[in-house]
C-alpha cells in the first residue's frame, strides 16, 4: 500500500468578499516530513492552515488527511493540532492543566493523562513549570507548554502558525532546533507557516513558497535558494537581497555577457546552448557571488557607497553606473575598503540565474 501524505490540498481556493485569499493551491505534506509554508503577510498562510484544520471551508478544491477526504469534518474529528503565535493558554490554569486539557476533553483516565503529561514535559524539559501559571513563565516556557498541549494529543498532523515570531532571536533559534529534533525523533508531520526565510531554510525538509495566494514553488531549501522559479521567489529568499542586473548577450562567436559595464565569458552551461537566452534579460547573482578585486583594469568596476559590518561578514553596497550592487564578504576582506573606493567586479558567473525581464520567470534550468 502506498504511504499516503499526511495532508494533501488539491485546487483549494478561498475568497473573502472581493479578496482572493487562495487561488487554487496544490501541495502535499508527506508523512513524517517538516514542511514550511513561506510567504509574506497576506500571502494566504493562515487561511491555508485554517482550511486544513477545518476552521474555514474552501470555496473550491479538496483537503485530504492521510488519504481521507475530510470535507465537512469538524476540527475535532480531523486528528490535527494547531498552534498559534498567541498560544491561547488558559491564564487561570497551571502548566499541567494546560497540557492535560485536550486529554480531559477526550475523557481519558487520570493515570493515562498523568503518564502522557509527564512524558511530554520531560521531552520538552518543562517539568519545573507544571505547577505554575502562565503569567509566571517566560516566553519560551509558555511556548513549550503550548507545544506540549499539542504533542500530548499525538495527532497525525501539526499545524503551526508563526509559533516563534514573538520570541527573541536566541530563544527562536533554540526552539527551531527543538522543533526539528522532535520531528525527527518521533516522525511527526509538521506544516509550519512563517514569513521568515531564514527560519524556513533552517528547519524545513521542503518549502512551499506562497505569494499572493498562489503556490509559486515547492522544493528543498537549497532548491528554493539556488534555483528560484521566478524573480519574486529569488528576492524573497536571502539577505542581502539577490542582485537583479540588466544583462545583454552578444551572440558573436561563443558569445559574451555584458554586465555591470563589463564583458564576461558565458558559463559553460550557457555556452553549449546560447540560444536558450534572449538578447537581454535580468541576471540574478547572490551577494556572496559578487567578488571584489583591486581596481586593476577588470572589465567591470564599481564604487563603494556603503559598508555594513555584520560580525564575521560585511555587506557592501556598490554603484556601477546606473546599477546598485550588493556584495557580502568576510570582515577581514572589508577592512581595506572605505567609502569612495573603486574596486573591480569579478562575479561568479557560473552561479548566475537568468530571469525574463518582462515576466520575471527563470529562463535557465
Amino acid at each position: 500500500m502506498i504511504d499516503q501524505p499526511a495532508l494533501c490540498l488539491d485546487g483549494v481556493a478561498k475568497r473573502f468578499g472581493r479578496a482572493q485569499a487562495l487561488a487554487g493551491i496544490d501541495f502535499a505534506v508527506p508523512r513524517g516530513a517538516f514542511v514550511v509554508l513561506l510567504g509574506a503577510a497576506g500571502a494566504g498562510k493562515t487561511t491555508t492552515l485554517r482550511i486544513a484544520a477545518g476552521l474555514e471551508d474552501p470555496d473550491e478544491g479538496t483537503v485530504s488527511l492521510h488519504g481521507r477526504d475530510v470535507d465537512g469534518l469538524q476540527p475535532k474529528d480531523r486528528d490535527v493540532a494547531m498552534i498559534f503565535d498567541n498560544l491561547a493558554l488558559y491564564p487561570n490554569r497551571v502548566g499541567y492543566d494546560n497540557i492535560a486539557s485536550p486529554l480531559r476533553i477526550r475523557g481519558l483516565g487520570k493515570a493515562e493523562i498523568e503518564r502522557r503529561v509527564h512524558d511530554v514535559s520531560a521531552t520538552l524539559r518543562i517539568g519545573h513549570v507544571l505547577k505554575r501559571l502562565p503569567k509566571t513563565m517566560s516566553g519560551g516556557e509558555r511556548q513549550r507548554v503550548a507545544l506540549g498541549r499539542a504533542l500530548v494529543r499525538e495527532p497525525g498532523l501539526f499545524l503551526l502558525d508563526e509559533p516563534l515570531s514573538s520570541l527573541d532571536a536566541m530563544l527562536r533559534v533554540e526552539l527551531q532546533a527543538e522543533l526539528k529534533r522532535l520531528q525527527r525523533q518521533h516522525g511527526y508531520s509538521f506544516l509550519l507557516a512563517t514569513p521568515d526565510y531564514a527560519e524556513a531554510l533552517a528547519i524545513a525538509d521542503r518549502i512551499v513558497m506562497l505569494i499572493d495566494g498562489h503556490v509559486r514553488q515547492v522544493g528543498t531549501p537549497q532548491e528554493i535558494y539556488d534555483a528560484p522559479v521566478d524573480r519574486d521567489v529569488a528576492r524573497f529568499v536571502g539577505a542581502p537581497e539577490i542582485n537583479l542586473l540588466p544583462a545583454e548577450l552578444d551572440p558573436v562567436g561563443e558569445g559574451a555577457l555584458r554586465l555591470c559595464g563589463g564583458e564576461f565569458s558565458l558559463p559553460a552551461a550557457l555556452r553549449s546552448d546560447p540560444g536558450s537566452l534572449p538578447a537581454t534579460f535580468d541576471a540574478g547573482l547572490r551577494p556572496e557571488h559578487m567578488r571584489l578585486t583591486r581596481d586593476d583594469g577588470r572589465p567591470a568596476r564599481a564604487e563603494v557607497i556603503d559598508i555594513e559590518p555584520l560580525g564575521a561578514q560585511a555587506a557592501v553596497t556598490l554603484s556601477s553606473g546606473t546599477d546598485s550592487i550588493r556584495a557580502t564578504l568576510s570582515a577581514a576582506e572589508a577592512v581595506d575598503l572605505s567609502l569612495g573606493t573603486w574596486v573591480g567586479l569579478d562575479p561568479r558567473i557560473d552561479h548566475l540565474v537568468a530571469f525574463d525581464s518582462q515576466t520575471g520567470h527563470r529562463l535557465t534550468q
